[in-house]
């Protein structure tokens, strides 16, 4: 039988007061992705099917409609024939299955505050889950997006799935935001808006508080802008004394602010992602604190959305497969479970459980990926401040 770690901390001499939790960051990209069931019965290796654009080719083209005269049949022109573009592109399904540290009734219930500190270790559970969603969501996304722009003097350019292996220049800002809007509303980026304002497209920019303050702050003509608009609407419409976390227009994008968005170093050549997360000693266990290499890393990715370039699947919950086959149907979107489930040597009074959850989903690249970009900035982590004044 195996021996089991310590998971509650105890009144020893003595504890006191509430127990509190501490909570996390939360990102965006999960939940702004496009869901859809997938498919039973197709196989592990599903292809998504494209519509692309064509025109006319062939035929005559424009003619002159005249009098008859034997020469011509104005009621059958030779005809341009418009012939479908199509295209096709393989993804995968993937899994991951997660508990928790097993719970043994007999230690839990003389724990200090046993029930706060069952509910708060099932809310970090919980807050983990989401957490793993969002990353694999940003991790897809951006692996499938048609375009990966570095921000520097030549706007280097890949259509890989990684990027390109050059490092970024400049800050995030609206002067290299403005032409890519424009280009993508020349492919077609704007027939299917996320919003609209004033008769335009908007764009959905998903972008850490610190790239959404450069683009607004930044530029002297983008301050401007914000203080004619916001003049005579008070504290509460002054958009530059407001807390940036909040989502805003400007410039043909809302700004959809992520507190996690990935960070690199580019070392050897290559971009490095920095975790968000590292862990450090705690009383019981081990904790994860936001990564002080997170903080101070050198670039920042930041992505203009499009909701249905990558779309995430996961299979329905099935309890048989005919017959009179029978299955506990798991849920694969993360749903958390307790089990507890009964064994003669390990379990006899079933006493010890777990959470569990399973994530099971394929993402599924669209034709929309075109409209999907992933942009590299460089990030100026040095603090300028004002000295005290001398008296």
């Amino acid at each position: 039988m195996s021996n089991l770690n310590a998971e509650f901390v105890y009144d020893a001499s003595r504890l006191e007061g509430r127990v509190r939790r501490l909570m996390r960051a939360k990102g965006r990209v999960a939940a702004l992705m496009t869901k859809e069931t997938f498919p039973l019965g197709i196989g592990f290796n599903p292809i998504t099917a494209n519509t692309l654009r064509s025109n006319p080719t062939g035929g005559a083209g424009w003619t002159t409609v005249s009098q008859p005269d034997g020469s011509g049949n104005n009621c059958m022109p030779d005809p341009s024939v418009i012939s479908p573009a199509l295209s096709t592109q393989p993804y995968t399904i993937e899994q991951k299955m997660i508990k928790s540290a097993p719970i043994c009734l007999t230690d839990a219930q003389f724990g200090y505050a046993f029930q706060e500190q069952v509910k708060n270790i099932r809310g970090n559970f919980a807050d983990a889950i989401v957490d793993q969603w969002e990353d694999r969501s940003k991790y897809w996304f951006q692996h499938y997006s048609g375009t990966k722009i570095i921000n520097n003097s030549s706007q280097t350019e890949g259509t890989g799935t990684g990027l390109p292996a050059t490092p970024a220049e400049y800050m995030a800002s609206q002067d290299m935001l403005d032409p890519l809007w424009e280009r993508i509303m020349q492919d077609g980026g704007g027939e299917e808006p996320y919003a609209m304002s004033n008769g335009a497209a908007m764009l959905t920019l998903v972008c850490s508080p610190e790239a959404h303050r450069n683009i607004i702050k930044g530029s002297s003509s983008v301050r401007e802008d914000f203080r004619f608009a916001q003049m005579g609407k008070g504290y509460e419409g002054a958009q530059l004394l407001q807390s940036w976390g909040v989502d805003r227009p400007y410039g043909g994008y809302m700004h959809c602010i992520d507190y996690r968005m990935p960070r690199y170093n580019f070392v050897n050549g290559a971009y490095v992602e920095v975790p968000y997360y590292t862990t450090a000693s705690a009383t019981v266990g081990t904790q994860s604190i936001v990564n002080p290499d997170y903080l101070t890393a050198g670039y920042e990715a930041m992505y203009v959305w499009h909701p249905e370039a990558v779309i995430r699947q996961t299979p329905p919950s099935r309890g048989s497969v005919g017959e009179d086959t029978r299955f506990l149907a798991p849920n694969y979107n993360g749903e958390i479970t307790w089990r507890n489930i009964p064994n003669e040597t390990t379990n006899l009074f079933e006493n010890i459980g777990v959470w569990a959850a399973w994530l099971l989903a394929a993402f599924k690249p669209t034709v929309k990926n075109r409209y999907a970009y992933t942009i590299i900035n460089r990030r100026c982590t040095t603090i300028t401040g004002t000295a005290c004044p001398s008296y």
